[in-house]
């Protein structure tokens, strides 16, 4: 009878919460926190911000992580994740975990510069947490989002300079275009077909989030809701 307390009672302790695989989007959400307009919406602007800032901003919501402190999975998670360019580590990450009441803004190397732990912590208490306890939870995460960029800066800013295209890629792209032409001509099924499938993979490819950077240094600030 004494093992079987034992047994039962091991399994009611919550492990900790193993780090998730590096997300595709910016805005992750698997504990249905934001209305999907509003995540949708979220992404997309981070996407057009990494574009045009070259800052990589990340919303991660999940529910719990498990007994492990938000602070210290919050760091393996930006590390595993490699958030931010390599060598700049540029990347910042809002998590926020939805059973535990807690969030934490995890900011890399690159970035300390303009969001150190005074104003990360500022972000939390008042723009975050008194919107998510009002019920506005869309609110909460957009307007900590606006408030970081716009501390932050680079929205709008040009895009970085092409790097020109070397002489060789440029002959291989013109032998490719008079293939795709020949064909198109001899078996115009098969190139509609063949442009179709490179579309779907180009706008794929253009919808992933990734970085090369990842360190953090523990800087950032944690709060509860």
């Amino acid at each position: 009878m004494l093992v079987l307390l034992l047994l039962g009672a091991k399994t009611t302790v919550a492990g900790p919460q193993s780090i998730p695989p590096s997300p595709a989007q910016w805005v992750t959400d698997t504990a249905g926190f934001l209305s999907p307009g509003s995540r949708d919406a979220l992404n997309s602007r981070l996407e057009s911000y990494q574009r045009t800032s070259g800052h990589q901003l990340f919303v991660w919501i999940g529910k719990t992580t498990g007994q492990i402190p938000v602070e210290d999975w919050s760091v393996r998670a930006f590390k595993a994740w490699r958030l931010g360019r390599k060598g700049i580590d540029d990347g910042l990450a809002l998590f926020i975990m939805a059973d535990d009441r807690t969030a934490r803004i995890e900011v890399g190397y690159g970035l300390e510069g303009q969001i150190p732990d005074a104003i990360a912590s500022r972000v939390i208490a008042e723009t975050i947490v008194p919107r998510i306890q009002a019920g506005d939870r869309d609110g909460a995460v957009t307007a900590g989002i606006d408030k970081l960029i716009a501390t932050i800066g680079g929205e709008g800013a040009p895009a970085a300079p092409s790097i020109p295209m070397p002489l060789w890629q440029k002959i291989l792209l013109g032998v490719a275009l008079v293939a795709v032409i020949i064909l198109a001509i001899r078996y115009p099924i098969v190139a509609y077909y063949l442009f179709y499938i490179l579309s779907i993979i180009a706008r794929r490819g253009g919808g992933r989030a990734e970085g090369g950077g990842g360190r953090s240094g523990g800087g950032g600030a944690s709060g509860k809701f």
